[in-house]
């Protein structure tokens, strides 16, 4: 693992140099008339995906994260780099125990045998922020117990600065594409997932959103073990969601499990406001008979109390087709643009949602993403979004990683028919278990 801001900020500005330096070298010599052959980029893809890989495991904490973000958008990017970068998902690679028994003991209260009459010292699963063992209490609860690792905190913060630079000169290079409002909203959301208190108290709200859904499971945490820094929970088997032959060899549809998920995700944003905020692969299981685990709720999200008839209004302006009602619905929720005019807002409408909408799309394709990627940029220029809601950013996220998904699985899902019987149904006030 590399440490120290410096060296960390180094190694990343070093790998942002190489992919974007090949990438615009290859563009350059596509516009020269020079034709690559597929195999030659789909080559280059790789190295730049097993470069970032390698960086990421080296570096570890926040890199992991996105990593991880990326690895779930087979939606959008190549073959190569989900291929590659998925395996960053739950195939994290793990810290000895030793190094992190005292810090357990120390966030347990008491020595690990009068927790746990048995604790297995290798891990189950590896993230970027803590790793999983599983364990069995004495009165025989199967438990997974979630490490954080020790130095997490200051290796984020040193990320997150780091990637702020990174973010202002890519803005100066590439005017089109700046990414510094997610960052913002990393800065925002990142601390509370190294709280797992906090997160303690999401998945016990999750569980109580979800309570009627007899084919979700939310793990049960155990309070008395819990701490800040150690989250002990009920033990969940399953295969992760992508993997397809897996799900087949249960007896299970990948395209039910698509269309489960994104009715299951519909009802937390649009009935609960309450939603799990980072949906990648590694956090949603299977079980036989199409069960879905649904683990880690460290970025799950509480919406505004108006932010759902905000959406309502947006996906049914955006159904419609009106631009001037589709930019008013937009700024209905908190977007600001550079002036008044309504062009960027309608052509984002379209690439958020319209496409979808009008064509019964399950997911993004590199055909739409492609076209999009040509329109957006153009209108941002015009017109450049200078305020954008975080709900919606979180949300937007969301949407992604489940498009991602559902390509995965072959998902044959109908947006629109989908969503309306939820944009129909009046909203649950649900109260958090700790109110």
């Amino acid at each position: 693992m590399v440490t120290g801001q410096s060296r960390r900020f180094v190694a990343q500005a070093a790998l942002v140099a190489r992919v974007y330096a090949g990438y615009k070298l290859m563009q350059t010599l596509g516009r020269l008339g020079i034709g690559l052959r597929d195999v030659t980029w789909k080559n280059h893809h790789r190295r730049s995906a097993e470069a970032v890989y390698g960086l990421a495991t080296r570096l570890e904490g926040l890199p992991i994260k996105v990593c991880q973000f990326l690895g779930s958008r087979a939606d959008i990017l190549p073959d190569e780099y989900v291929e590659v970068l998925s395996r960053l998902q739950d195939k994290v690679p793990a810290r000895p125990f030793a190094t992190l028994l005292p810090h357990l003991r120390e966030s347990l209260g008491r020595p690990l045998e009068k927790a746990f009459v048995r604790f297995d010292e290798t891990p189950i699963a590896a993230a970027s922020l803590a790793q999983v063992h599983r364990a069995r209490l004495h009165d025989g609860r199967e438990v997974a117990v979630k490490i954080q690792y020790p130095e997490i905190a200051k290796l984020v913060q040193d990320d997150i600065q780091n990637l702020g630079v990174l973010l202002r000169i890519l803005a100066r290079l590439e005017p089109n594409f700046d990414f510094r409002v997610l960052l913002n909203e990393v800065t925002k959301l990142v601390p509370l997932e190294l709280d797992f208190l906090h997160e303690a108290d999401n998945a016990e709200r999750m569980a109580e959103c979800l309570k009627d859904s007899s084919d979700v499971m939310v793990p049960r945490v155990v309070r008395e073990l819990s701490s800040e820094r150690v989250l002990v929970s009920e033990f969940a088997e399953g295969v992760r969601v992508t993997d397809v032959p897996a799900l087949l060899a249960m007896g299970v549809d990948p395209r039910a499990i698509a269309r489960r998920l994104s009715e299951l995700f519909a009802e937390m944003i649009l009935t609960h406001g309450f939603f799990h905020g980072d949906p990648h692969p590694g956090n949603i299981l299977v079980q036989p008979g199409g069960k879905i685990v649904l683990l880690d709720f460290g970025l799950a999200k509480a919406l505004p109390p108006d932010f759902r008839e905000g959406i309502v209004r947006l996906t049914m302006s955006i159904m419609g087709g009106q631009s001037s009602d589709i930019a008013a619905a937009f700024r209905g929720l908190g977007f600001r643009t550079r002036d008044e005019s309504d062009e960027s807002l309608a052509v984002l409408g379209e690439a958020f949602l319209g496409f979808a909408l009008r064509n019964g799309r399950a997911y993004a394709d590199r055909d739409i993403i492609s076209q999009f990627n040509d329109e957006v940029p153009r209108a941002m220029k015009a017109n450049p979004l200078v305020e954008i809601p975080g709900d919606i950013l979180l949300v937007g996220r969301v949407m992604g990683i489940l498009s991602g998904v559902g390509k995965q699985l072959g998902s044959d899902v109908d947006p629109a028919a989908l969503l309306m019987p939820f944009l129909a149904s009046p909203p649950v006030v649900d109260v958090p278990p700790s109110a």
